[in-house]
């Protein structure tokens, strides 16, 4: 058996990105950037009148939560699921999201 000395501190550096990425993708959280993108754009997603009953609370293993102040307006997204997938996809750039789930705040 030979001799080898411990790791250097040097050895185990990683950027500080590279490790928030790893933390979101094992607790199952979208990326950062893909928060903020749809966040940036939520009026251009669901237009000006829908957007202000809809607030993105979280994106979590893929599903999307949006919390609402009306059930109306909940059973509208739950109409235009599909729609609304397929539009945050595209806007976000690839298959973030597989599901939407919708809570209803008062």
């Amino acid at each position: 058996m030979s001799w080898e000395p411990l790791s250097t501190p040097a050895d185990h550096t990683h950027d500080i990105a590279d490790t928030i990425q790893i933390l979101h993708r094992r607790l199952g959280l979208a990326c950062s950037d893909v928060l903020s993108t749809l966040e940036e754009n939520w009026v251009q997603l669901l237009g000006s009148e829908l957007a202000t009953h809809c607030v993105l609370e979280s994106v979590r293993n893929e599903v999307l939560v949006v919390v609402v102040d009306d059930p109306a307006i909940a059973d509208h997204l739950k109409w235009s699921r599909t729609e609304l997938l397929g539009a945050a996809n595209a806007l976000s750039g690839g298959e973030n999201f597989t599901d939407l789930k919708i809570k209803v705040q008062r």
